[in-house]
């Protein structure tokens, strides 16, 4: 994690987390992450298919150009990055991981930002089917927000597991491929991915 506001926010995630598998959703307070909020957004997942923004911070919405409240996460890619970003959500859904994500996204004139997207396990309920997720521009070029992300393109996926690797850590969809710095890194689909064994990466 690069960005400022990524960083803070798994940092505070992981402070209210306090070594538990996740957090609890309503103990989260907005009042303890004011300055984040405008890059924070909080989505439910309702079947493994569907991850609809519950809440989503005004900065987000202001670069892509919409409310992206009610709508669902997935349908910010196109359909060759639909699977592996699929696979990744089940990861931080199933499994409490915590996922990492680089894009490009494009105006329709094709003009060009990089964003950092941080995707955070909360457990509410009896179950953990919220997402707790940050979503920056990585230095962000003068016209972002002037006019919508239209499109986006995933560049890379990353899990880890804030306390470690799982006990399984070579999952049937999942070849490890080999190790790098202590981070292994593993291929799904066409994406690379690097899981790492707990702390920031």
């Amino acid at each position: 994690m690069q960005q400022s506001t990524s960083r803070q926010l798994y940092a505070y995630w992981d402070r209210v987390r306090n070594g538990r598998l996740a957090p609890r959703r309503f103990e989260i307070e907005p009042a303890k992450i004011a300055s984040l909020l405008p890059e924070t957004f909080i989505a439910e997942c309702s079947d493994l298919r569907v991850y609809r923004f519950r809440l989503a911070g005004t900065k987000i919405c202001e670069q892509f150009g919409r409310e992206l409240r009610g709508s669902d996460l997935m349908s910010l890619w196109g359909q060759k990055d639909r699977d592996a970003f699929a696979s990744l959500l089940r990861n931080v859904f199933s499994d409490a991981a915590v996922g990492h994500v680089l894009f490009h996204a494009y105006t329709e004139a094709d003009r060009q930002a990089k964003f950092e997207l941080v995707l955070m396990p909360l457990i509410h309920g009896q179950s953990i089917n919220r997402v707790l997720g940050a979503l920056t521009a990585v230095d962000p070029p003068f016209w972002l927000g002037a006019a919508p992300l239209s499109r986006q393109e995933i560049i890379e996926l990353k899990l880890h597991w804030p306390d470690g690797a799982p006990s399984f850590a070579n999952p049937p969809a999942i070849r490890a491929e080999h190790s790098i710095g202590g981070a292994e890194v593993v291929r799904l689909a066409r994406r690379r991915f690097r899981v790492y064994e707990g702390g920031l990466d």
